[in-house]
């Protein structure tokens, strides 16, 4: 029989995360929810008033449901409040665009190849001539052409000519819904700024210890990048010590993802424990007086603290920071504290905070991944006795990692498409070689104004790093040490969970009941799989991908593709997995046969003698107009559809003779050719789909 009665703040959150829930589905047809909070809290006094006269074990029943929901109807109207969206100033609400707008720069400013990216809180903005009061968030991109190292800083106040844009929704099938990302964070619009586009006015920060905080951390990142020469090793140092990923390469930060140690790079719960570990075991023999107890926990809490300082206080440090400082303080009070309700109350108290922390991947990967090792990991260790101390730290790590990606692993498949095969042994070494560099980085910092001794920590520093980096890679290059391209919905995602559910409840209650529960539900994830397999043999399907500055055409017949492209789809690995892996992955095309469209091998379409391709595939044949037309089409010769590419040079009338039902217009040409020839084709009134403002064509035959 489950017990409920020892998790009281667990019951809480789970009913203030259920209001989160209920606004995220239905909030906007709902309103503000100020009347059910009311109505629920004088239920749960009235109740709680009843049962303390009467002493009524109904009425206490009732004071505690009651109470919970309470705290539902609290969950929902904290996110109705906390969504800026719902202010009536929001600039979403304008019925004009501004010429200005004024705002402060409230974020962290994020180096990107060529720009910097940041988020400005817009105070107000100019409408026919005038200034008013306005809210809302804008990601700025700034291009970075000067010397400097920042051409933003926290706290910087702008003025900004123009009008930001709405952020568009992904153009292609199944692609990362970055709209609904930056909606998470209550930013709507974007603007791209040309370096004399923007004055900065002052510098009011928001947040001082934040402001002072991320001026500590760009301080030590110089400091790293100074003394750790290599760009791949600083960039593995800064990223792991102080949460800076901006110089991550994309291969290395691929190695780490296809060994399973990805976490490793992303300041979290898993360094704040490392640094945790460690002065628990120094301090561990200063326990036997009440002050001995509270000068260690303070001592405890201060390095922690200031570890979050100096990572800049990010979300992801700042709740194992929480989590940490409560475990720290009930030990030093003695209390027998319940792990699940402290990890529970720091989920309570971050997401009062910021509700929409509930959408965060990191956060929700974190706070599975806890409550596995807590749940799981001793179970596990359990199962085989180890009595050599060697061995018992492998056999240790071995079961916090299989316990940690046991909780995450129906997560890991819906957000990644992928599962580390080797993450059991990658998590033994890296995890450890982690905790070295992480503290090796910590005191060579701490010690870098002594010559002799700052040149010796570093260079430990650097060659741990280097052998962690070299590790990945080898591991990397096994076989199967990855498995790409696992598509599952949202549902699968559940059902997932449920069978992991079940399966745990069947192992501790020892109920048959749980353990058929645990076999239906994966005989109704075989028969989905079965089911979707089925489909997919029997898809047709043409597509036109909406890729900037490029083209891509997808053919795809049963679970086969074939994907043909120019050089700057073909030869750009993060534009093919950003724009087109998705949807073929959805499909069940592991990986297509790339084509180059101007190549002659295994190219499905024919070169024309001007130059130009027709494609002829499942009775339906495509003009492709890459250059000026120089053919004649002879008396009844019809094409399906006609796509224009690489800002052709023609007159709209020339389209005239060509005998088509559609023209398409793809990304490879630039906007202003796209707008101008639009418009003409709207005065001959020729049916045309641009994919870069309507998204990708597709076709199912």
């Amino acid at each position: 029989m489950l017990r409920w009665a020892p998790y009281p703040v667990a019951r809480i959150t789970l009913s203030f995360i259920a209001g989160i829930l209920l606004y995220f589905a239905w909030g906007r047809h709902f309103g503000h929810g100020l009347g059910l909070l009311a109505f629920y809290f004088a239920g749960f006094v009235a109740a709680a008033l009843l049962a303390k006269k009467f002493k009524s074990n109904f009425a206490t029943d009732m004071a505690g449901i009651l109470g919970l929901l309470t705290f539902f109807a609290l969950g929902y109207t904290t996110t109705f409040q906390r969504s800026e969206i719902n202010q009536a100033q929001h600039i979403a609400y304008l019925k004009t665009a501004p010429t200005h707008y004024k705002g402060v720069v409230q974020d962290y400013v994020l180096q990107k190849p060529g720009y910097q990216s940041t988020v400005l809180e817009v105070e107000e903005v100019k409408l026919n001539g005038s200034w008013r009061k306005a809210i809302g968030k804008v990601q700025l991109s700034v291009p970075h052409d000067s010397e400097q190292a920042y051409e933003l800083n926290y706290g910087d106040v702008l003025l900004v000519k123009g009008a930001p844009l709405e952020v568009v929704a992904p153009l292609n099938p199944n692609q990362f819904n970055y709209k609904a990302y930056l909606a998470n964070k209550n930013i709507y619009y974007r603007h791209y700024l040309q370096p004399l586009q923007y004055q900065k006015l002052a510098s009011d920060p928001p947040n001082t210890i934040l402001y002072y905080s991320i001026q500590l951390r760009r301080q030590l990142d110089e400091l790293l990048h100074e003394r750790v020469r290599e760009k791949r090793e600083y960039a593995i140092a800064s990223a792991l010590i102080l949460g800076v990923k901006d110089e991550l390469d994309n291969s290395i930060r691929q190695a780490y993802a296809d060994t399973g140690t990805m976490h490793v790079l992303a300041v979290s719960g898993l360094h704040v424990g490392l640094i945790y570990s460690v002065l628990m075991l120094v301090l561990a023999r200063f326990t036997a007086t009440a002050r001995q107890r509270w000068v260690g926990a303070i001592l405890v809490l201060l390095a922690l603290w200031l570890y979050a300082f100096v990572t800049g206080l990010s979300p992801s440090v700042l709740r194992a920071v929480l989590m940490f400082s409560l475990v720290t303080v009930g030990l030093a009070l003695r209390r027998r504290t319940v792990i699940y309700n402290t990890v529970a109350f720091a989920a309570f108290v971050l997401l009062y905070l910021n509700p929409y922390n509930l959408l965060e991947v990191g956060f929700q990967l974190s706070f599975l991944a806890v409550l596995g090792i807590v749940y799981l990991q001793p179970k596990i260790y359990e199962l085989l006795e180890v009595r050599n101390r060697v061995l018992a730290f492998i056999w240790t790590y071995f079961t916090v990692a299989l316990a940690a990606q046991l909780a995450t692993f129906p997560l890991g498949l819906y957000y990644f498409h992928q599962f580390p095969v080797y993450f059991w042994l990658a998590n033994i070494v890296v995890v450890p070689a982690a905790m070295l560099v992480l503290w090796s980085g910590v005191v060579a910092l701490a010690f870098s104004w002594v010559p002799v001794l700052s040149w010796l920590l570093f260079q430990v520093h650097f060659w741990l790093i280097w052998l962690m980096n070299e590790f990945n890679l080898w591991v990397q290059r096994w076989p199967q040490s990855v498995l790409t391209g696992i598509d599952i919905s949202v549902w699968q995602t559940y059902l997932l969970y449920f069978l992991l559910l079940a399966f745990l409840l069947f192992v501790a209650l020892k109920k048959l009941r749980f353990l058929g529960l645990a076999v239906g539900v994966a005989a109704v994830l075989s028969v989905q799989e079965m089911w979707e397999e089925a489909q997919q043999k029997q898809q047709r399907q043409f597509i036109v991908y909406s890729v900037r500055g490029g083209t891509g055409i997808g053919l795809v017949q049963g679970q086969q593709a074939v994907l043909i492209a120019d050089s700057s789809l073909l030869q750009n690995p993060q534009n093919y997995t950003f724009n087109v892996q998705p949807h073929l992955w959805q499909l069940g095309v592991e990986q297509p046969q790339q084509v180059a469209l101007n190549g002659a091998d295994k190219n499905p379409s024919v070169l024309l003698p001007d130059s130009n391709r027709l494609l002829v595939w499942q009775g339906l044949r495509w003009l492709i107009l890459s250059h000026p037309p120089k053919l004649q089409p002879k008396a009844g010769f019809a094409v399906d559809y006609l796509l224009l590419r690489q800002n052709v040079r023609l007159k709209p009338e020339q389209l005239q003779q060509y005998t088509f039902n559609k023209l398409i217009l793809d990304g490879s040409s630039a906007p202003w050719y796209r707008q101008r020839l639009r418009q003409q084709l709207d005065t001959l009134g020729i049916s045309y789909y641009d994919v870069a403002d309507s998204g990708a064509f597709k076709l199912d035959l």
